[in-house]
C-alpha cells in the first residue's frame, strides 16, 4: 500500500510539473511584433501618400487638413497622410503650440513649395495640377485628383507592417516587410515615421473652436531618419521578400509637454506609424499607416 501511495505521489507531482500555469497571462504592451510576413504577394495598388506642410499660424490649413481627412475616410487603408509642421507658420512662437521637428525643413526644401498649405502626393510631379515650378508640392485643391491617379497604379512593392509599443521601456518595435511585384533598379529606402493625434492647440481658422483644434497625423519623429534606409539591392527584385525591424524610445513629450509653448506630451493611444518606401529621397512607390499597440 505504501509503495502504491508513493506512485500516485510522484505522478501528481510530475502532472503538477507538466500543468501550464494558468495564472500567467501575456502583458498586451511587450507582446512582440507578429512572427508571419505580413505584405501581400498579390500585385497590389499604390497607398496615396500626402506630406501635408502646415502650421498653427496658417489660416487656410485647416482646409488642407479637412481634404486630407475626406480622402482617408473615402479610401480607408489606401491614403497615408503626415503633417509636416514647418516654416515660418510653424516656427516658435509665444502663445502657439511648437510641433516642429528636425526633419520637416529639409523635406520642405526638396518640394519648391511658395506657401501653406502645401501638399506633395508620394513626391510626385503630376501634370496639369499646379505643381511648383521644378518641384513637387501643389495647392490643396489638387490633392484629390493626385491621389487618384496614384490609387489606380500598380505597386512595385508592397508592405506590410506592425508596430508595437513597451510602456516598461518606453520602446516602439515596428516591424517591416516588403514584397517587390516588380524590378526596382534604384535605390529604394525605407522611412518609418512616428505619428500622432489629436493634440489640442490654438489654430488659425481652426473650427469650430479655434482655441480648442485637434491636430492629427503630427510628424513627431523619422525613426529612419532624415530620408529613410536604403534596401538592400539583392532585396529589390520581383519576388523577392524583406523584413527589417526598427526600435525607438520613445520621449514622455515633444518641445515641451505644456501647449503651448511644447509639441504636448505623447499619448501612445493616439499614435499610428506610417510606412513608405521610396526612390532615395524622391517619388514614394508605396505607403501604409498602423496603429501603435
Amino acid at each position: 500500500m505504501r509503495k502504491i501511495t508513493l506512485i500516485i505521489l510522484a505522478l501528481g507531482i510530475i502532472a503538477s510539473a507538466c500543468k501550464k500555469d494558468e495564472s500567467t497571462t501575456t502583458n498586451p504592451v511587450t507582446t512582440p511584433p507578429p512572427a508571419g510576413f505580413l505584405a501581400p504577394t498579390t500585385v497590389m495598388k499604390k497607398a496615396a501618400v500626402l506630406e501635408d506642410f502646415t502650421g498653427v499660424r496658417c489660416g487656410y490649413c485647416p482646409d488642407g487638413h479637412a481634404i486630407a481627412k475626406t480622402l482617408e475616410t473615402t479610401y480607408p487603408g489606401k491614403v497615408v497622410v503626415m503633417c509636416v509642421h514647418t516654416g515660418s507658420y510653424a516656427a516658435p512662437a509665444t502663445g502657439w503650440a511648437n510641433f516642429t521637428n528636425t526633419f520637416g525643413a529639409a523635406i520642405a526644401g526638396q518640394t519648391g513649395l511658395t506657401g501653406y498649405p502645401a501638399g506633395t502626393m508620394n513626391r510626385r510631379v503630376f501634370t496639369g495640377l499646379g505643381m511648383t515650378a521644378g518641384g513637387t508640392a501643389m495647392g490643396r485643391g489638387n490633392w484629390t485628383s493626385a491621389a487618384t491617379q496614384v490609387m489606380a497604379e500598380d505597386a512595385p512593392v508592397n508592405i506590410g507592417a506592425a508596430a508595437t509599443y513597451n510602456a516598461s521601456t518606453k520602446v516602439l518595435t515596428v516591424k517591416v516587410d516588403l514584397y517587390y511585384t516588380a524590378n526596382e533598379t534604384a535605390a529604394n529606402n525605407i522611412n518609418v515615421a512616428f505619428l500622432q493625434n489629436n493634440l489640442i492647440c490654438q489654430q488659425s481658422g481652426g473650427t469650430p473652436d479655434p482655441n480648442n483644434y485637434a491636430e492629427n497625423n503630427v510628424l513627431r519623429h523619422l525613426v529612419t531618419g532624415q530620408w529613410g534606409e536604403l534596401v538592400p539591392a539583392t532585396s529589390t527584385k520581383t519576388g523577392t521578400k524583406y523584413t527589417k525591424t526598427y526600435t525607438y524610445t520613445v520621449p514622455s513629450d515633444y518641445n515641451g509637454a505644456t501647449i503651448p509653448p511644447g509639441g504636448g506630451a505623447v499619448t501612445i493611444a493616439n499614435c499610428d506609424v506610417a510606412v513608405f518606401v521610396a526612390r532615395g529621397q524622391g517619388e514614394v512607390l508605396n505607403g501604409i499607416k498602423v496603429k501603435v499597440k
